[in-house]
């Protein structure tokens, strides 16, 4: 801040150069987060953090195995669920602080959700589907039905587990890059 005064004695306040570009790098920054990226990565998050919470409901009536008991879906979807709504908060706090605070909650979505994937993967290895042993009516067992649909749907949920890696990777890279093109200028009014 620049400070002149006049003949009369009235001193004026007036932004220096390095204050007015402070003010224009953090306009960027709004505008570039406000494109709509942070919201439909977030919208998107939370969808696929519930479809596992959800899609995992039916493991809860089969054979337990390793994912049911580290409780897998469940915390790795709850961390989905709170990566997605970071990122829409990063929508409305659009500052440097709530850039920094998104990316670390997308980064550790990122480990959480290899953790899980390893995990489901061993699992499927460790408990895999049963063969058919077939009854008096040509039909197969219980349990060979029973596997089959619990190794369907961890695979399903595997699945949906990578998108999320991939969703969170992407994300995590386009937060960095914004956060290292601003990281010079801080906010002397945040």
């Amino acid at each position: 801040m620049s400070l002149t005064v006049s003949t009369d004695l009235s001193v004026n306040t007036n932004p220096t150069q390095v204050e007015l570009k402070l003010q224009d790098k953090q306009k960027a920054l709004r505008v570039s987060i406000e494109k709509g990226e942070p919201k439909i990565f977030g919208v998107v998050q939370i969808v696929l953090g519930l479809l596992i919470i959800s899609y995992s409901m039916p493991l809860l009536s089969a054979e337990k195995t390793m994912i049911l008991n580290f409780g897998v879906p469940w915390w790795s979807g709850l961390m989905f669920v709170i990566s997605g709504a970071a990122a829409l908060a990063l929508e409305k706090y659009a500052n440097l602080k709530a850039v920094t605070v998104c990316l670390v909650v997308s980064a550790v979505a990122i480990i959480i959700s290899v953790i899980a994937l390893i995990l489901y993967y061993a699992d499927i290895a460790f408990s895999p589907a049963t063969v058919c042993h077939e009854g008096p009516r040509h039909m197969c067992d219980h349990q060979y039905y029973a596997t089959h649909f619990s190794t369907g749907l961890k695979t399903t949920i595997s699945m949906i587990s990578m998108v999320q890696t991939g969703l969170s990777s992407a994300f995590t890279v386009i937060l960095y890059n914004q956060r290292r093109n601003f990281t010079g200028y801080a906010s002397v009014t945040e």
